[in-house]
């Protein structure tokens, strides 16, 4: 009964890891096909649009698409997540470039709220070892959350890159009006409910 008891709880355990991990790639599958759609619809609608602008607006959405079939094959994976042995594959990565990248591809986020993003990065390559699809689904999701709050028509969000020997710091912000503080104790509650939300604490605060 025992055994039953432990393996009935192996067997929840890895349904939960499922769940988590489907519901994140869920999310992160809606960004470069938000950006695809946008692009290309871009181009559909306006066949005039200038050589150059047309060129740089194909390249992001080759870039989308292929992390696109990286996220799917990710997702179809599943019996690696399900083991525990998720690939980390790091590799040496130019983060001012990956920046760039994130930015051009939340572009349309921002003209549609016309709101601006502004990039301030080393002039200088910044590489560091990182899973290069989980670095930029990060950068990407900072931006669209920032972009999302950010006060129509006038919005401003800024990307910041410091490199410093052999690290760095990275930062995004915008001019969001946020939570009062009265409220913040009431926020970290909520966040802090059930036994799976307990270990967002630390990003909450």
């Amino acid at each position: 009964s025992r055994e039953l008891q432990e393996a009935n709880e192996q067997l929840k355990q890895i349904d939960r890891v499922k769940d988590d991990f489907m519901s994140s790639v869920t999310h992160e599958l809606r960004t470069p096909l938000a950006s695809i759609r946008a692009f290309s619809e871009i181009l559909y609608d306006d066949p005039k649009v200038e050589l150059e602008k047309r060129h740089r607006f194909l390249g992001i959405v080759v870039n989308e698409t292929k992390r696109l079939s990286r996220l799917v094959n990710q997702v179809l994976d599943l019996a690696k997540i399900e083991s525990g042995h998720a690939d980390w594959r790091s590799e040496l990565v130019d983060v001012a470039e990956l920046v760039n990248e994130a930015t051009a591809a939340t572009e349309q986020l921002f003209e549609e709220r016309r709101a601006r993003v502004v990039s301030e990065v080393p002039g200088h390559p910044c590489i560091v070892s990182v899973d290069r699809d989980r670095l930029m689904q990060v950068i990407v999701n900072l931006l669209s959350n920032a972009v999302k709050y950010a006060p129509q028509d006038a919005g401003v969000v800024r990307i910041q890159i410091v490199a410093g020997p052999g690290d760095g710091n990275g930062c995004v912000s915008d001019d969001a009006p946020g939570f009062a503080s009265e409220d913040h104790a009431a926020l970290l509650y909520e966040v802090c409910q059930g036994d799976q939300r307990k270990d967002t604490l630390g990003h909450a605060n």
